[in-house]
């Protein structure tokens, strides 16, 4: 069943309350000044988007959403151009995308903290 447009902003003016950046790698090479070529990397901003987030436990992401992975956060939100690997960051802290998963009316995406639980 398809959610009308209406429904969907309802939605998303109800619970998507918190600013979320997400970010990606871009990488490039440059040759230096002896010639030799360096592979830089440079963080950019991907899109901001609003969402709602919320923290989990391991257990209950590979409960609910069937998946095998380290993951202990969880966002929703619309549609947003973020892919699996990227960073999203939140409260200026980062979190890797470890999943995406396409409902009808929003996306869920499994976020893992960079560094690890206990920064």
């Amino acid at each position: 069943m398809e959610l009308p447009d209406e429904f969907k902003k309802v939605i998303a003016d109800t619970f998507y309350d918190k600013e979320l950046k997400i970010m990606t790698t871009e990488k490039e090479q440059v040759r230096d000044d002896e010639g030799c070529i360096i592979e830089t990397k440079k963080d950019i901003v991907k899109e901001i988007i609003t969402g709602n987030f919320q923290y989990s436990t391991l257990e209950k992401v590979q409960q609910e959403y069937g998946k095998e992975m380290v993951a202990e956060c969880i966002v929703t939100c619309e549609d947003m151009q973020a892919t699996v690997n990227d960073i999203l960051v939140y409260l200026d802290k980062e979190y890797e995308i470890k999943a995406i998963i396409p409902y009808d009316s929003h996306k869920t995406i499994l976020l893992h903290k960079v560094g690890g639980l206990d920064e």
